[in-house]
């Protein structure tokens, strides 16, 4: 069944924001904001959006306006000349006679920002940001699905693996696996072999071949229709499994359990982080466990909230989330468990399962 497209109602819902702001518009640049709003996949300098509380503008080169076509019923398209989209939003918003126009000033990069800032427009930062963390039924389904694809090619391809293979083997084999079931495209794909499973976010290597008797570490994820999946899995390639790697993958691992118990709308992004956390510091490994517990993922890979000390979100229903503590001992190996979740009002539901 194909997934509804709900960019027409995220659009409605801000430009509520915007009344709600007391803002007559919002200029934006960015391609995530962009498809956000339209439900339309451009790239970087393709389009400037302005959204005003009663209706919504794309503002384009001609090659692009046959691409908006599925949203024109919440944005009007108009073409300028090339290289003058910017000032052609400018223009529209003098025609239109709007006083208080807004932009992220963390979305645009300096001279554009003082040239928006010398037209009359206000910074407001992080207006679709915030409406970004919770999910709409739509983003969830991709979601699930980017999850499902990702978690059915692990297990397909760690049937695979070998003793003799290198990291970069795997990685392109996890990669062909993955977008044969649907991914667009690959954002990231760790794979690491022994001492290199100490290394958070290693490269894959073309040399290094797995033994038969070491760590392996998979971190990998998908997009799917703009939104993005994120999966680890940890593991002794052998028949030997050291007692103390044991250990330390159950402590990792009730850590992992910590952390999900205590996903649910209300809770803290804080107190998640301190609840795996806590399993660690307890076994003694707290310094060894040295980055967030989590994050938010849609579309982008890492994106709010993010689940460490002071954060200062509060989850709410609908929002999806990364759990992910771990231990790692410089130059021997490290272990680290991923999954993704939706948070639900009583507690979450896993989407990295079938």
């Amino acid at each position: 069944m194909a997934i509804k497209n709900l960019a027409a109602e995220r659009m409605s819902d801000f430009r509520r924001v915007l009344k709600r702001a007391g803002l007559d518009g919002y200029l934006t640049t960015d391609r995530l904001e962009q498809r956000y709003l339209s439900g339309i996949d451009l790239s970087d300098g393709e389009a400037v959006f302005l959204i005003t509380p009663r209706k919504g503008y794309c503002i384009t080169k001609r090659l692009i306006v046959s691409k908006m076509t599925p949203a024109a019923a919440f944005l009007k398209t108009e073409a300028v000349a090339y290289g003058g989209m910017l000032q052609g939003a400018l223009d529209k918003i003098k025609k239109l006679g709007l006083k208080r126009v807004a932009f992220d000033p963390a979305l645009v990069d300096l001279e554009n920002g003082q040239l928006l800032l010398q037209a009359g427009l206000c910074r407001a930062s992080g207006l679709i940001g915030e409406m970004r963390m919770a999910k709409y039924a739509d983003e969830v389904a991709k979601l699930r699905k980017a999850c499902q694809i990702a978690w059915q090619s692990f297990e397909e391809v760690k049937s695979q693996i070998k003793t003799g293979m290198t990291e970069d083997e795997v990685r392109i084999l996890m990669a062909l696996a993955m977008h044969k079931r649907g991914a667009d495209s690959i954002p990231f794909n760790i794979v690491c072999f022994g001492e290199n499973t100490a290394d958070a976010h290693h490269t894959p290597s073309k040399t290094r071949k797995l033994k038969a008797e070491e760590a392996v570490l998979m971190d990998f994820g998908c997009y799917y229709e703009g939104y993005t999946s994120d999966m680890t899995r940890s593991w002794w390639h052998g028949k030997k499994e050291p007692a103390f790697y044991t250990k330390i993958w159950n402590i990792v691992d009730q850590a992992r359990q910590a952390g999900v118990k205590a996903l649910r709308a209300g809770a803290s992004a804080d107190a998640v982080d301190a609840a795996a956390r806590a399993v660690i510091e307890k076994a003694g490994y707290g310094k060894e466990f040295f980055h967030t517990t989590g994050h938010g993922i849609g579309l982008q890979e890492h994106d709010r909230p993010i689940l460490r000390a002071g954060a200062p979100d509060v989850l709410e229903e609908n929002y999806v989330v990364t759990v992910e503590p771990g231990i790692y001992f410089d130059g021997r190996w490290g272990i680290r468990l991923e999954d993704s979740f939706l948070v639900t009002k009583n507690g979450s539901k896993k989407l990295t399962q079938k």
